[in-house]
């Protein structure tokens, strides 16, 4: 077997599988550093979602200057007061809610520390999207509401490019300039049965099988384990031909067509 090994050809093939197997063995170390993520994230967002109740400065910092990063604090659920600015209310359009298309009902909350961009529900399109449909009004007055963080986004929301009243993003930069007022880069979907969720359709709470998305956490250690099993398939493979050639050589030639010799027939006969 190392006689054969020694062979050119074979220290090429030696050479060739080496790189292949390397290739394999990062994958599975990338893969090993992206379950590591995965699992982090999903700990760290079921944990957010488990916390206490806190007010949304304790949570996302001073509007002005956050201390904290929205998917920091995603699925944190926060406790604001302050006062709908229903005139400034936007329809944040295609979205999906138990199977059902149409608008996410976007209304600032004034708060003594600045506007928190609340998603009081949900409304089914039952028109055109470029009908904006009427929604139920947010309550007068102050309230005090209980919501869930979600992260933001810098997307242009396409406000006036749209039907009245409708956008394509939450885009808190863009609202900030409109508002004329600081805005958290956070906003918050109302839980249930708070101030300014009657007529809307709930936003449903967030599935935390797999919260951070993407592939499933087992998904990632098969990945592991696959990435390392094609390396070592890849090293195995120099040794398996080797072999096999090893036992080619060992069998006797065998010619079909060669006429047996006096012999061989003499010793048929005997």
């Amino acid at each position: 077997m190392l006689e054969t090994l020694r062979q050119r050809r074979y220290l090429g093939l030696f050479a060739i599988v080496l790189v292949i197997a390397i290739i394999c063995g990062l994958a599975g170390t990338w893969q090993i550093a992206r379950f590591k993520e995965k699992h982090d994230a999903n700990h760290e967002l079921r944990a957010n979602n488990r916390d206490q109740t806190v007010d949304v400065a304790q949570a996302l910092g001073p509007v002005t200057a956050p201390v904290i990063a929205g998917e920091a604090a995603e699925f944190r659920h926060v406790r604001a007061t302050g006062t709908y600015l229903a005139g400034d209310e936007t329809l944040v359009r295609g979205q999906t809610v138990n199977s059902d298309v149409g608008y996410l009902v976007l209304t600032p909350l004034q708060t003594a520390e600045g506007v928190l961009l609340v998603v009081r529900g949900f409304v089914t399109q039952t028109a055109q999207a470029l009908d904006t449909p009427t929604v139920p009004a947010a309550p007068a007055g102050q309230v005090t509401v209980i919501a869930r963080v979600e992260p933001t986004t810098t997307k242009n929301d396409r406000f006036g490019q749209l039907p009245k009243n409708q956008v394509d993003t939450i885009n808190p930069a863009l609202q900030a300039s409109r508002l004329h007022a600081p805005v958290w880069t956070s906003y918050a979907e109302l839980l249930p049965n708070q101030p300014g969720g009657a007529g809307l359709t709930a936003i449903p709470s967030p599935d935390l099988s797999n919260p951070a998305g993407g592939a499933v956490e087992p998904q990632h250690l098969a990945y592991i384990l696959q990435w390392y099993l094609f390396a070592g398939l890849a090293l195995a493979v120099p040794f398996v031909l080797a072999g096999a050639e090893r036992r080619r050589d060992a069998e006797p030639d065998e010619d079909p067509d060669r006429k047996p010799s006096l012999d061989d027939r003499l010793a048929g006969l005997g």
